[in-house]
């Protein structure tokens, strides 16, 4: 089982959009995936057509310590349910503070581990488990971006090109390293927005994965639309991209299953 938060330490990067444009690629494939919500503007699970996210026992109530249960549904968009895919909203509510109010590293990697463990024992157990974080910043943030680390055996870290879109991503896989000690973990790096694709880019990660900037993205994700569904010439470039980033994944899987089974 893959669990992969989908990191960012700049907000407006893609992580939402590429979190749901994901889910909907590698169930398409067959394979079953589970959203967990860890921002607090439940827009993830607004998308993936849960009603009332904010208001449901969810991920972020529970690793902070105020719900012992979560609620979980199964996506529906435009009227379509894809059984595939099950989504933990956030259960916040306006009183909650993510950043300044968070629990201790330790306690917070518990919940983390018990929440992945319950997900893990479900009845049908997931291929993938995509987490969609707020803003993370060792910094500002330090216990849950260490208990996210902790937990993930793969990092989506998603950048763009725009000032501080990617300047911080050394320093976050320095970071990870000090968090891991040696374990095996996998990194994924989405350059999103760019203006062009040609170039290299050497940031650190095994895998890259270009998305060029595109207004019809954009205006989709605007209106609640998942781009990768909507069937248009002109985002051939952005689901090429998703689907590079899905067979990834796939290839990722294949490999820690074939090691943990030896």
């Amino acid at each position: 089982m893959i669990i992969a938060p989908l990191i960012s330490q700049k907000g407006g990067a893609g992580k939402t959009l590429i979190s749901a444009s994901l889910s909907v690629a590698l169930a398409i494939r067959g394979y079953r995936v589970w959203l967990i919500d860890l921002d607090p503007n439940a827009t993830l699970s607004k998308v993936m057509g849960i009603g009332n996210p904010t208001g449901v026992n969810g991920a972020l109530t529970y690793i902070m310590g105020f719900t012992k249960s979560i609620k979980v549904h199964t996506a529906t968009m435009e009227n379509n349910t894809i059984a595939n895919v099950k989504v933990i909203p956030p259960g916040t509510t306006s009183g909650i503070n993510p950043d300044g109010a968070l629990p201790s590293t330790p306690v917070l990697t518990s919940r983390l581990s018990s929440l992945i463990n319950g997900i893990s024992n479900y009845r049908v157990r997931p291929n993938f488990v995509l987490i969609d974080t707020p803003t993370l910043n060792p910094t500002l943030n330090p216990s849950l971006t260490a208990s996210l680390i902790n937990i993930a055996n793969l990092l989506i870290l998603v950048t763009t090109d725009e000032p501080g879109g990617s300047n911080w991503v050394g320093s976050l896989l320095e970071y990870a390293l000090t968090i891991t000690q040696g374990r095996r973990q996998e990194y994924v790096m989405i350059m999103n927005k760019l203006i062009n694709i040609r170039g290299g880019f050497d940031l650190g990660a095994r895998y890259m994965v270009r998305i060029l900037r595109n207004p019809g993205v954009e205006a989709a994700w605007r209106v609640g639309s998942i781009p990768y569904l909507i069937k248009d010439p002109e985002l051939n470039q952005f689901r090429k991209a998703i689907d590079e980033l899905a067979s990834i994944l796939e290839k990722i899987n294949a490999e820690l299953t074939w090691v943990t089974r030896q």
